[in-house]
């Protein structure tokens, strides 16, 4: 066995293995699953060739295993380095499952100042702690904003073989009883109000509001607006998830607050992956994105937990949710790492590999087909290890 760093061909074979570990345990991939990896391994704008995927490839060329890696330019003590976030190997089903280990050990060793996975696996934990690396106990758990669960439970029910059928009548009960519950229970399912207002999140307002809010993080990302329009457009496409929402968040005297990026979806789970404040405004950045996510008629919202929104979520009659993917941290910076447990680090979700864990899962749309509104769908598979 030897690895090597990815490299243009081998879109269809790690295709293949999200196929069989990710949809329905086949290889060959559905279509536009290559595109995919085509478009975030090879093409991803940040591509670094000294932080860079890995193939674990056997004598006769077969992939054996594959790491996906995304980069992302950041300061680091006002220096420019390298951020990786790596989604966990996936490895053929015939492979030894060491081959795991040895992409994780080879890619550990790499220049980059920082590595981090927002997906990580439970199985993955031993292996990960062996190597070096920690597991941001707080920032794996997640925060969790009911606003109708009843509504909430009747779309996991369309889901379910056949639950469709029942679907107009379970979401017709379910709304009468979620209008008396949030009448009785206002504090724990309805949102509050803000006085800050919100306005689209573009590229250009996202740098600036980073460097406002973030000035004094020892590390911070060095977006370009390519980059994030690439992303946002990326992120857009999963349209299973809902309405990509991007907004920038002002205080009343018109001054940057904050910025909340996630997806909208009337009656169900709604994922969130910025959630980015100065700290005299988080509690108004917080009410204006729950405000936003009330009125836009979602059932539930979700959002990684940390230091900083212990105590504001709490307040706010958040529950608190213990499972899915943990986040997993590496780096040879002792003090970095202490940094990134104590949620010290300006980095979010969106330098993570979860985001796009929605698109390998979930429906594909061809190209020139996406909108950052775009309607809702189904696959009929879900991971509860990467809400």
């Amino acid at each position: 066995m030897r690895i090597r760093p990815v490299r243009a061909g081998d879109e269809a074979a790690i295709a293949s293995l999200w196929q069989y570990w990710f949809r329905n345990k086949t290889r060959t991939p559905e279509p536009g699953l290559s595109d995919l990896a085509r478009r975030l391994y090879l093409e991803h704008p940040n591509r670094d060739p000294q932080v860079t995927s890995l193939v674990a490839e056997g004598d006769g060329g077969t992939m054996l295993g594959f790491l996906g890696v995304t980069v992302t330019p950041v300061l680091v003590d006002g220096e420019s380095a390298t951020l990786a976030g790596v989604f966990p190997p996936v490895v053929d089903p015939e492979a030894s499952p060491t081959v795991a280990s040895f992409l994780l050990r080879k890619f550990l060793t790499g220049p980059q100042a920082l590595t981090f996975s927002d997906g990580g696996h439970v199985k993955y934990e031993p292996i990960w702690e062996a190597l070096g690396g920690a597991i941001g106990q707080l920032q794996s758990l997640r925060w969790v904003k009911l606003f109708r669960p009843l509504e909430l439970g009747a779309s996991m029910l369309a889901e379910r073989p056949g639950g469709e059928l029942w679907l107009p009548l379970a979401r017709a009960v379910a709304r009468g009883g979620d209008g008396l519950a949030r009448l009785a229970a206002p504090a724990r399912l309805r949102a509050g109000t803000s006085p800050y207002r919100g306005e689209p999140l573009t590229p250009e307002s996202l740098i600036e509001a980073v460097a406002a809010v973030h000035a004094g993080a020892r590390l911070r990302p060095a977006y370009t607006p390519a980059y994030l329009r690439w992303l946002l457009d990326e992120m857009a496409r999963a349209t299973e998830q809902g309405a990509l929402s991007a907004t920038l968040v002002r205080d009343e005297r018109g001054r940057v607050a904050g910025w909340h990026i996630g997806y909208l979806r009337p009656g169900g789970v709604c994922r969130i992956f910025a959630l980015e404040a100065h700290e005299r405004s988080l509690g108004g950045v917080i009410d204006h994105l729950f405000a936003a996510a009330d009125a836009a008629g979602c059932g539930a919202l979700i959002g990684r937990l940390g230091p900083r929104l212990r105590r504001p979520m709490a307040a706010r009659g958040c529950l608190v949710y213990a499972g899915g993917s943990l986040l997993m941290v590496h780096t040879h910076d002792l003090r970095l790492l202490d940094d990134a447990l104590l949620g010290r680090l300006a980095i979010s979700r969106l330098e993570g590999e979860n985001w796009y864990w929605w698109r390998i899962v979930g429906k594909l749309p061809s190209r020139g087909k996406t909108s950052s509104r775009g309607q809702l769908s189904r696959t009929g598979k879900r991971s509860t290890d990467r809400i």
